[in-house]
């Protein structure tokens, strides 16, 4: 692992994070991917950016 410092990093970090599970079937997921590596960025990326233009 990490030092203790890198360790309390991490969970200060986390602790500051939300955490939103989702389910996709595996067909669905498989296109989310697709999508994502289309447009050059990860699927967390991808889909934060798909749903800040959607939230306010």
């Amino acid at each position: 692992m990490g030092s203790e410092a890198q360790s309390r990093a991490s969970t200060k970090y986390n602790k500051s994070r939300d955490n939103i599970m989702i389910r996709p079937t595996q067909e669905e997921g498989a296109k989310i991917r697709k999508a994502a590596e289309d447009a050059g960025k990860s699927v967390q990326a991808f889909i934060l950016d798909i749903l800040r233009e959607h939230i306010k």
